[in-house]
């Protein structure tokens, strides 16, 4: 397999950083990414997580 750059994706950085989103959410940010085969139970997983989450007072969304 060759690797390749495109020329037509281009990195831009945010203007409103990861810092200033946990400051005014007043928690760290992640991103939980669940992998595996179709049926493996990951949006089981994922809206289980996201409950428990929200239930602690943390802003959550299940991007599926």
């Amino acid at each position: 397999m060759k690797n390749t750059k495109n020329n037509n994706v281009v990195w831009h950085h945010a203007t409103v950083t990861r810092e200033r989103r946990e400051a005014q959410n007043g928690h760290n940010s992640v991103i939980l990414w669940f992998t595996g085969l179709s049926g493996a139970g990951k949006s089981t997983l994922a809206h289980a997580v996201e409950e428990e989450l929200h239930s602690m007072g943390c802003k959550t969304f299940v991007f599926d």
